[in-house]
């Protein structure tokens, strides 16, 4: 396979080398496509990664809260792998969660059922319906508790922003005061990572 890319790559070149490209954008083409025929030949057919993406610039923005909060929640330690995850997926549609045999069916089905008289298998046995009622209690519990997280980091930027906004005001009165109007409108002017 390797050889097979430098058979190309050769061939490539003497391509290049035909059409007279010899300028420094035609020199930075063959390498780019040199080094992807490279990987590809390396790496084999695992899809390169697009980590220089040139439309962004600066520094990134933070990672979204709500999938992060997710991944990172525990739901307590009688729950299987996933399974509070699962339940969890649920209560944030605000779904009927489902019992064992209930999977493929959906609310209003069962529901439906339920009211015609049968007697779906969740709801038979006493002990069952206590676990499922314990691990149902475990899931609203930690959904809570992220939320309240969620409310109080929201909280917490509002006040840091007003801080914020006050530190800002009081600065352009001093401004104001100390050099006059003329400071104050150059500060507008100036892009917002400038200040």
């Amino acid at each position: 396979m390797a050889v097979e890319a430098e058979v190309q790559i050769a061939a490539d070149e003497a391509e290049h080398r035909r059409l007279g490209v010899m300028h420094i954008a035609g020199v930075v083409a063959v390498l780019i496509t040199k080094l992807a025929r490279f990987r590809a030949a390396v790496q084999g057919s695992k899809p390169a990664r697009d980590d220089d993406n040139d439309d962004i610039v600066g520094p990134m923005p933070l990672p979204d809260t709500a999938a992060s909060a997710t991944s990172s929640v525990t739901y307590g330690r009688d729950l299987l792998p996933g399974e509070g995850a699962a339940i969890a997926q649920f209560v944030q549609k605000n779904m009927r969660i489902p019992r064992r045999g209930e999977v493929g069916w959906s609310g209003q089905e069962i529901e439906q059922l339920e009211n015609a008289g049968y007697v779906m298998s969740g709801s038979r046995h006493q002990r069952m319906n206590a676990i499922r009622i314990r691990k149902e209690n475990q899931v609203y519990s930690a959904e809570e508790k992220r939320a309240l997280a969620l409310i109080s980091i929201e909280e917490k930027q509002q006040r840091e922003n007003t801080v914020m906004a006050e530190f800002r005001e009081m600065l352009t009165e001093k401004l104001t005061k100390k050099h006059g109007a003329l400071v104050v409108e150059d500060r507008k002017d100036m892009p917002a990572g400038k200040e």
